[in-house]
């Protein structure tokens, strides 16, 4: 769901290039002109040093936490990464990618409060963080905000700050910046032990131009867990922005994700939503001709359809055309993705397209076939396994887990995945306690070779399964498993650097 939005991005690469290319050299000159970079300079895992050089350069930081499987990283790197503008821009920081499998990552992610792949985080030489920004949005609202953000100093939780106290004190970048933060992702981060949907608020009733407070007044929408804004404040936002294809343009991920839903709140009975629907079916549309009209984009269009006709419909089959149309996408963005990156960022939602239209054994199909062609074939087993399990293999389902474990590839990648076994043998097996206890003892393996890895993903991953043994065990009389799991994990902590997970299973 990255591809650029051509009429906007002609724009935002023509503003990087005369922002960050050099003063043009005399034709005399030119010989000795140093060619323009063909890839960003990033610093592999180089968190400190990064740092270090920002504080001799005087540069902020650009922080990239990504991973190798991940499907809007596999976008970037595919589109964005390879644009020469956005190259040209970055030399305006010290960029740093942090695999998430590399040593420390995790400790580092948990240090900046990164939430998901991929995020981009820019921070001044003394760490402050001047803004964040979701990797999964737009390319060319990624390049613009990052433009506007390699020119600022101030921290962006001071300009939240002002915002909320004397927001008239606050100059147009400053409120661009707070626009352009990664909210839909990391709210909680910004808006610390305060509300997220109550900051938004504040900030789109103190913004100073209409367009700016109703992408606040979307935001607080689509990321409140429980909305209590009117059928009719909903539906006069929606239409506003609707109306605006500058507005769509600049929303257009957040109106792909959350539109139907927005639709369902704005809606007093089926004429209203179906109306409301059309018309942001339509205001896509436009914005995706104007970017270049991608397969992606239609396949991301016809799954926001399929949202709006299970609203309408909840128990009833979808109309056959719009079945038609979503394979005929699919196929679509699959011939359309040529490289492995691409292909990476495509297959996850051409899959889940599929299944959204009931055509399992199609989705079964382009998975198999995608195993053969992927580096990370991992990383579509646990889909496979599901489709086993729902046709009620449960060997099969068990056996796609472990060969996914199996394969998966670097500490915190094989934890996740480990993990996602364990789960399924709980779920699936629940009566074999030494295959569950087996796959556990070998997760608790991997943290032990990881004396920093008790972090973030990883930790969250364990904590999930502690919760998730702990009601196995109250159900298969486990108590003597859980002890025995809990004695070596107290082993496996004395190789971590601060024993954080000591208390697990406790």
């Amino acid at each position: 769901m990255l591809p650029m939005r051509v009429a906007l991005s002609l724009l935002l690469l023509a503003s990087a290039l005369s922002a960050c290319t050099p003063a043009p050299v005399s034709t005399a000159n030119s010989a000795e002109a140093p060619a323009p970079a063909s890839a960003i300079a990033w610093r592999q895992g180089d968190v400190d040093d990064a740092f270090a050089e920002a504080a001799d350069s005087g540069k902020p930081v650009l922080l990239y936490w990504g991973a190798v499987w991940c499907p809007p990283c596999n976008q970037l790197k595919a589109g964005l990464f390879k644009d020469p503008a956005f190259i040209a821009l970055t030399s305006k920081f010290v960029p740093v990618y942090l695999d998430g499998d590399e040593e420390g990552a995790q400790a580092w992610g948990e240090r900046f409060g990164v939430r998901g792949y991929p995020t981009l985080i820019v921070l001044d030489p003394q760490r402050n963080e001047i803004t964040r920004v979701a990797g999964g949005n737009d390319a060319a609202e990624l390049t613009r905000a990052l433009t506007v953000a390699a020119g600022r100093r101030s921290a962006v939780a001071a300009t939240l700050a002002t915002a909320l106290t004397t927001p008239e004190q606050l100059a147009a970048e400053d409120w661009q910046v707070l626009g352009d933060y990664g909210w839909e992702v990391d709210a909680n981060r910004l808006a610390g032990e305060r509300n997220s949907q109550d900051v938004l608020r504040q900030l789109s009733k103190a913004a100073p131009e209409a367009a700016l407070q109703r992408r606040f007044a979307l935001l607080a929408l689509a990321t409140a867990e429980k909305p209590d804004t009117s059928p009719t404040e909903v539906r006069e936002l929606l239409q506003a922005v609707l109306a605006h294809p500058a507005e769509v343009r600049r929303n257009r991920e957040l109106l792909g994700y959350a539109g139907a839903q927005l639709v369902k709140q704005a809606s007093t009975g089926p004429a209203t939503s179906n109306t409301l629907g059309q018309q942001l079916l339509v205001a896509l549309e436009r914005a995706d001709a104007e970017r270049g009209d991608r397969a992606d984009d239609a396949l991301s269009r016809a799954l926001t359809e399929v949202s709006l006709a299970r609203q309408q419909q909840p128990k009833g089959a979808l109309p056959a055309t719009l079945v038609d149309r979503v394979k005929q996408r699919v196929a679509a963005a699959d011939a359309a993705a040529t490289d492995a990156h691409a292909r990476q960022a495509t297959i996850s939602s051409a899959v889940y397209a599929l299944r959204q239209v009931g055509d399992d054994a199609g989705a079964e199909s382009l998975l198999l076939a995608e195993l053969k062609r992927s580096e990370q074939p991992y990383y579509y087993m646990p889909e496979l396994a599901e489709l086993a399990e729902q046709r009620g293999d449960t060997a099969g389902a068990l056996e796609w887990l472990k060969r996914a474990y199996d394969g998966a590839q670097g500490p915190a990648t094989r934890v996740q995945w480990g993990v996602l076994y364990v789960e399924g043998l709980l779920k699936l097996a629940p009566d074999d306690a030494p295959r569950i206890e087996q796959a556990t003892a070998s997760l608790i393996a991997e943290l032990e070779a990881q004396p920093s890895g008790y972090h973030q993903r990883t930790r969250q991953r364990f904590e999930r399964l502690a919760g998730q043994l702990k009601a196995w065990s109250g159900k298969h009389q486990g108590a003597q498993t859980l002890a025995r799991l809990q004695q070596r994990m107290q082993q496996a902590c004395g190789n971590q650097v601060d024993g954080a997970c000591r208390d697990w299973l406790g």
